[in-house]
């Protein structure tokens, strides 16, 4: 279910949806797709999360498991729990797996092929009931699964998501040139903007919600710029050397652990 009926009628035309209900116009229908389901995903805004289930949650069934994708945990996952009835369990994931395009026509059937999925369970949460999820999170194709707490996930989600979206968009608003680039751009440059091409009304929500851990993130980042802008403007080729010396060793050590994922 959701809001873009057309979308509804694709995946039903498509038969990757058996039923839909288009949020707002057909609540009724909604609320028995709700009543009917096993496994309830949210998929939304992160502003959407506690409104829906404060709306829907009365159409939730016994056992149900709710989960959602969206980018943070520590500022939503124990209101969630809280607005849950009884007997259904509500556990934050996050699939780390996404594309700059949206919709249903940008969906990717093997989109979380060889990817990690995160699990950010609380004391309220069943083992039993984590284990279900981590056998979701296989089937469609995750390599990596792991749990976490939800806050130790936006502390680190700030570093590995949300700081390349800010850096990939400053570097495309950086240019004050006039020429046309496209000639001049390769490899690097691409990968290093792709994500530029962004959601802004999604990602405003994320970087405030998370005001915290960003902000800490974008001053250390800051900390490694100046160092590097210290050592061009002193023409110090011993400090420039260290400094992308250093940066290759990490990355090659990191390349190293997530292969050993896939052995």
């Amino acid at each position: 279910m959701g809001r873009n009926p057309v979308s509804i009628q694709k995946g039903i035309r498509d038969k990757v949806l058996a039923d839909g209900a288009v949020l707002g116009q057909e609540d009724d229908h909604a609320r028995k797709l709700l009543a009917g389901s096993d496994l309830i995903v949210l998929a939304m805004y992160p502003s959407g999360l506690l409104p829906f289930i404060e709306t829907y949650r009365d159409s939730f069934s016994k056992g149900t498991i709710v989960i959602d994708i969206c980018g943070l945990k520590g500022a939503f996952v124990d209101k969630a729990q809280a607005l849950m009835p009884e007997r259904v369990e509500y556990i934050g994931t996050h699939p780390m797996a996404g594309r700059e395009t949206s919709g249903y026509d940008a969906a990717n059937s093997e989109l979380f092929l060889g990817t990690s999925f995160l699990i950010a369970p609380t004391d309220k949460n069943t083992e039993e009931n984590i284990d279900r999820i981590i056998r979701l999170a296989k089937a469609i194709g995750c390599a990596r699964i792991r749990k976490v707490s939800p806050e130790e996930h936006d502390v680190i989600i700030a570093y590995t998501s949300h700081m390349p979206h800010v850096l990939a968009s400053s570097l495309i608003n950086c240019w004050n040139g006039t020429e046309d680039i496209a000639s001049f751009t390769g490899g690097s440059f691409r990968d290093a903007t792709r994500v530029a091409q962004i959601n802004s009304r999604l990602w405003t929500q994320l970087f405030l919600d998370n005001k915290g851990p960003l902000m800490k993130e974008l001053d250390d980042f800051q900390k490694e710029l100046d160092t590097f802008k210290k050592a061009l403007a002193e023409d110090d080729a011993e400090a420039m050397n260290a400094f992308l010396d250093r940066s290759c060793q990490r990355k090659t050590a990191w390349n190293e652990r997530r292969d050993r994922y896939h052995e």
